[in-house]
């Protein structure tokens, strides 16, 4: 996996720095964020960081991958969490500065504590609405994650950026599932319309 962010690094960088036209959206983009979780019954919160990205392959079609990284400290050892997704999705415009979309992915997750570790994989479905007016952008989602071995989650998504540049941003966002709520502060950098 690390050779997709690799090539979404290059791929960045290499694309011409084009500005997005007023209001437009774009998909292809990186998205490092600091997140913290807050897991029902369970007095501890899980911090760490998670870094996405998307790459327009059409003007409807793009491809996206994520990986997040957290960890907390239990009894003096430290219990560890990953989560990796990559997949493609398709957008709809309703208008000049809104869209709808949708995507189909595979999701990994792992967690290791004092040397035991359990992984468990399966797929996830996701819709949503993204809307930038002027510098803010915000985004709504539900998505839906079924695993393997874990069983399956619903989450609400809510994002919300604020443009400095037109492809500079800072954001927080929220995901709200049954068992756990995660918060994230973080920055965009989108390229391309």
């Amino acid at each position: 996996m690390r050779n997709l962010y690799v090539t979404l690094l290059f791929a960045a960088a290499a694309a011409p720095s084009m500005a997005m036209a007023d209001g437009g959206l774009s998909y292809s983009y990186l998205d490092p964020a600091y997140i913290t979780t807050n897991v029902d019954n369970f007095d501890k919160d899980v911090d760490g960081f998670a870094l996405r990205g998307s790459l327009a392959v059409t003007d409807q079609v793009f491809g996206f991958a994520g990986y997040s990284d957290q960890s907390t400290d239990i009894g003096g050892s430290s219990l560890h969490f990953t989560t990796l997704n990559v997949g493609a999705g398709y957008r709809w415009p309703v208008s000049t500065t809104a869209d709808v979309y949708g995507k189909l992915g595979y999701v990994d997750e792992e967690a290791r504590y004092r040397g035991n570790s359990a992984d468990d994989s399966g797929f996830l479905l996701g819709a949503g609405l993204r809307g930038r007016f002027e510098q803010f952008e915000l985004e709504g989602s539900v998505n839906y994650v079924d695993l393997s071995d874990s069983g399956n989650d619903t989450s609400l998504g809510l994002g919300a950026r604020w443009f400095f540049t037109q492809t500079l941003a800072a954001g927080v966002e929220a995901q709200v599932g049954g068992d756990a709520t995660t918060y994230g502060l973080g920055m965009r950098w989108n390229w391309g319309n």
